[in-house]
């Protein structure tokens, strides 16, 4: 969420409302699913199961800052694995937890500039590392919609039809990123200034630094599809914790649902788009008929919160270093949304983590 030095104000308010819309929508979850909810405590839940689910959930983030970690080594060698871990967990509770914060993209990108890592190239980094995210998702979905065909009804493979083209599209706008089909033809392009030349000359260093890696692509859209994977396992374990299992939908079932679900996350609401995911859960568990995707996905929430809570302990430990960075990320994202990236300004060897 933005903060423009130019409407401080403007960018305070359009926080707080998307604050309030988040808990409404959630307010809303929770008293459509009272009774459900109030079953649920009723009954003594499998502790190991939660704890087994969390470990895998964990498990999965990690592999979430290796991906990271592989993409940054191309541009700046020195960076190493555990920096990379303590900063996706520190972008993790800016993600999740600081409404109206920088986001955690944009405090791992302030590392990389404090590295003195080219700014265009740190932010290509992370932009990358988003595709290849979102990307996984309609892998892990659109190989289940494959493997589901045959007994899938009518609804349901329009469903699969619709992941699959969602899914050759994204292909499709990573070839043309890495092949630069745009700038190729009109050069002119990237010497413009505002937001449309910045994200263009953006996409230019992305596939000058990436379209010579092909298998570190690949690779890295494997480790996002193995981890949404192990974010489904968990989400089914939570799940089995809450319903019993004549009620459950089958795991191949979720592993076509819960992506599409998760792939709401990247709404700009609060939270982790808080109230939203649950909703757009409940509407696609109900075409397996599963009535109660939105209290699903609120047990996995549970999860994604004390995966932020274990966050926090690495935030806390490293406040000093953090708030460095959080002043660098807000100069990051004034000069994103202005469409100018400022010559860097650090001190030689700074290294604030």
């Amino acid at each position: 969420m933005s903060k423009s030095s130019k409407h401080p104000y403007l960018a305070k308010a359009v926080n707080v409302a998307l604050v309030l819309l988040a808990f409404g929508l959630l307010g809303g979850v929770i008293w459509q699913n009272r009774e459900e909810i109030r079953e649920v405590f009723s009954r003594k839940l499998d502790l190991r199961v939660i704890v087994l689910a969390f470990a895998i959930y964990m498990f999965g983030l990690l592999l979430t800052f290796t991906r990271w970690f592989f993409l940054v080594r191309v541009i700046e060698p020195r960076f190493r694995w555990r920096d990379a871990v303590l900063l996706g967990y520190i972008g993790n509770v800016f993600n999740l937890v600081i409404p109206g914060a920088v986001g955690g993209d944009l405090i791992k990108a302030a590392y990389l500039v404090r590295m003195k890592i080219n700014k265009t190239q740190a932010v290509a980094s992370m932009v990358l590392d988003r595709i290849l995210g979102l990307m996984g998702l309609f892998v892990l979905a659109g190989i289940s919609g494959a493997i589901a065909w045959p007994l899938a009804g009518t609804v349901i493979r329009r469903l699969i039809v619709i992941v699959w083209a969602f899914l050759g599209l994204s292909f499709l706008g990573l070839l043309a990123i890495f092949g630069q089909a745009l700038t190729r033809r009109y050069p002119a392009l990237l010497e413009g200034h505002g937001r449309i030349a910045l994200l263009l000359r953006e996409l230019s260093a992305l596939s000058s630094t990436y379209r010579r890696k092909p298998g570190l692509v690949a690779g890295a859209l494997a480790l996002a599809s193995t981890n949404h994977a192990l974010s489904v396992v968990a989400f089914y374990l939570v799940s089995r914790t809450i319903f019993p299992l004549t009620q459950l939908p089958s795991l191949g079932q979720h592993f076509l649902m819960v992506p599409l679900t998760l792939f709401t996350t990247a709404v700009p609401i609060p939270f982790g788009a808080l109230g939203l995911t649950e909703r757009v859960s409940k509407q696609l568990f109900q075409l397996v008929d599963h009535p109660h995707g939105d209290l699903a996905m609120m047990g996995f929430r549970v999860l994604m919160y004390a995966g932020a809570l274990v966050s926090a302990c690495f935030y806390l430990a490293n406040l000093k270093q953090v708030r460095g960075l959080s002043d660098t990320a807000e100069h990051l994202e004034e000069e994103l949304l202005e469409g100018e990236l400022a010559p860097e300004e650090t001190k030689d060897g700074e290294v604030p983590v």
